[in-house]
């Protein structure tokens, strides 16, 4: 141990004489004081706040090096504290004070004096268990999802004066769905969490990785009483175009419906045409779709096949994926008239394709549909002949009429049904002129409440998800058609309007699509400079969307959906009609 002193002269000088009248020598007498030295204390180690283990220890001696007691010995400490202030040296000449540590980690030091002299102390103050967490730097930037941020998240750890706490263990995790970490400085796949220790200065730091676009978090724990801060980056993503292809012409492409990597391409009078897209069959790719066959079905009458849309069933019964449902529209007016058939397809062998059956609706017209594919139940919208329930079960072939459950004309004589979908058990329906119809089939008929709710604009397209409906309206009624309509859908009764999401720079929402994860909701968008493909954040609040990303096409989208492919999320889009072409687009990511 280490005792620092002064370098100080303290003799004092004294004349001697005689007797009275002698003569006086005038030889001077040094005189001594007595001296101070360190005898143990010194180099100890403790946590700031805390008390050393040992005392501070010092002796006085006289010239002569004997102990000196009856000395007092003053302490002072430079920042924590000891006492006494002072104490008086024992028999053996020793003095003793105790120690208790400022709140400041590192060198500490309290000095003992006698006089002039002093003797100097030191102590070392470690940083006491980590209890709090500051953000050093990081938060608060954006990037592109899918990549590395520019810059660390970086955090230091703190004891309960503020001292950073070198070696802490810091628990690091990302937030569901918002991305990977690494620690920073290092390469390899990003995780979800860690453990990480913190430097020589208290600090760790990671990279993180966003997931999604919008907010993406990232949180660091410590200590015992788990004091946390949270990191918050903003992802961003542009939709990428992956492939575009040409349709023929005569009007072009209308619905796209993706299953299994398979996309049923409706071409209009080219027919339906079939393209891997990720399934293997033929070696495609959303990036390069590959044809595997086409069908032009009947015409049933019309000026060609004109086929809208398409579902590929997936029999949960007979384990077969047999049939596709081809629907055909053709010539109509809004609220009284409408015609097509549908047609089905056997797709048995997916290279070649062959028309077996068909349903036909006298002075009415299909359009879009959904399978109850449990219950092998096929929900047509069949425009001004209302809602048919159909029973696909089995073998098809020939005229489906006898295969007829149920129908319905919700709106009355003015009913004209868009679409359809089955949710909870409950069958949903938009009338472009009366609006959100709420449906039950039991035994052969329906149950119908809701309707009339829509009276200033067409009704287009819906997309039920849990408790929400979502429904596009189209062209100009007492409104134009640029509002998306939010719907509450209670456990029984009728769907409850909750807002209405105005879309500034279009004339049409048209297709309407969530996510099968509930995160991302689509619309497709006809007429004007804001036309194209639009994309909402609906997994933060489902009953306010917000914009994450759209994506203009001066021609306008038709119809567009939405399919996950080989862990990646695109969007299919119909281009019409000036220059007829099926785009996909990667959307990985939004939100």
């Amino acid at each position: 141990m280490r005792f620092l002193r002064p370098k100080t002269a303290r003799v004092l000088v004294a004349l001697v004489c005689g007797g009275l009248g002698a003569a006086c020598d005038e030889t001077p007498t040094a005189v001594v004081e007595p001296s101070l030295e360190g005898v143990s204390g010194a180099g100890q180690s403790a946590v700031v706040g805390a008390m050393l283990a040992e005392p501070l220890v010092v002796r006085v001696r006289d010239a002569a090096g004997a102990p000196v007691a009856g000395q007092t010995v003053a302490w002072r400490a430079a920042p924590g504290g000891i006492a006494p202030a002072s104490s008086p040296t024992d028999a053996d000449g020793l003095a003793r004070a105790t120690v208790t540590l400022g709140p400041a980690a590192g060198t500490q030091t309290f000095v003992a004096r006698l006089g002039s002299d002093s003797v100097t102390f030191a102590a070392i103050a470690r940083p006491d268990a980590p209890t709090a967490l500051a953000i050093r730097g990081g938060t608060g930037q954006a990037g592109r999802i899918g990549q590395p941020l520019g810059a660390p998240y970086v955090v230091e750890a703190r004891d309960r004066f503020g001292n950073p706490v070198p070696g802490a263990e810091i628990a690091w995790q990302a937030a569901s769905g918002e991305g990977t970490i690494i620690p920073a400085g290092t390469t390899g796949p990003g995780v979800t969490a860690f453990f990480l220790l913190a430097d020589g200065t208290g600090r760790s730091a990671v990279v993180h990785t966003p997931e999604r676009v919008g907010p993406n978090s990232v949180r660091a724990v410590v200590g015992t009483n788990q004091a946390t801060v949270i990191f918050t980056s903003t992802g961003t993503n542009t939709p990428t175009l992956v492939a575009t292809v040409p349709i023929p012409p005569s009007y072009g492409i209308h619905d796209t419906f993706v299953r299994d990597g398979i996309a049923f391409v409706s071409a209009w009078n080219t027919g339906l045409i079939l393209y891997d897209v990720g399934n293997g069959i033929a070696g495609g790719s959303p990036a390069q779709p590959a044809e595997i066959s086409r069908i032009v079905t009947g015409s049933a009458g019309l000026s060609g096949a004109r086929v809208h849309n398409a579902w590929w069933f997936h029999n949960p019964v007979t384990a077969e994926r047999r049939y596709v449902f081809v629907g055909q529209e053709g010539p109509g007016i809004i609220g009284s008239s409408s015609s097509g058939d549908i047609h089905v397809v056997d797709v048995t062998n997916l290279a070649q394709p062959v028309e077996v059956a068909f349903y036909h609706l006298n002075g009415a017209g299909t359009h879009n549909f959904w399978m109850d594919e449990p219950a092998q139940i096929l929900y047509a919208a069949y425009y001004n002949g209302g809602v048919v329930a159909l029973d696909v079960s089995g073998t098809l072939s020939g005229d489906l009429a006898p295969r007829e459950i149920a129908r319905t004309t919700p709106g009355g004589a003015t009913t004209y049904v868009w679409g359809v979908q089955l949710s909870g058990g409950a069958l949903y329906a938009t009338d472009m002129l009366h609006g959100l119809y709420r449906l039950a089939l039991t035994g052969g008929a329906f149950a119908v409440s809701g309707g009339d709710n829509v009276p200033e604009r067409y009704s287009s397209d819906l997309w039920v998800h849990g408790t929400y409906a979502y429904t596009g309206t189209w062209g100009t009624r007492a409104a134009a058609g640029h509002a998306l309509k939010i719907w509450q859908l209670p456990a029984v009764g009728v769907p409850t309007l909750v807002d209405s999401l105005i879309v500034a720079g279009i004339g049409t929402v048209s297709d309407v699509e969530v996510s099968a994860d509930g995160r991302l909701l689509l619309f497709s968008a006809e007429n004007g400079p804001a036309a194209g493909i639009h994309l909402y954040d609906v997994a933060t609040n489902p009953a306010r969307p917000q914009l994450v990303a759209a994506i203009p096409v001066s021609t306008g989208v038709h119809t567009a959906t939405l399919a996950d492919i080989g862990g990646r999320r695109y969007v299919f889009a119909a281009r019409n009609p000036s220059d007829p072409a099926l785009r996909i687009y990667d959307v990985t990511g939004l939100p």
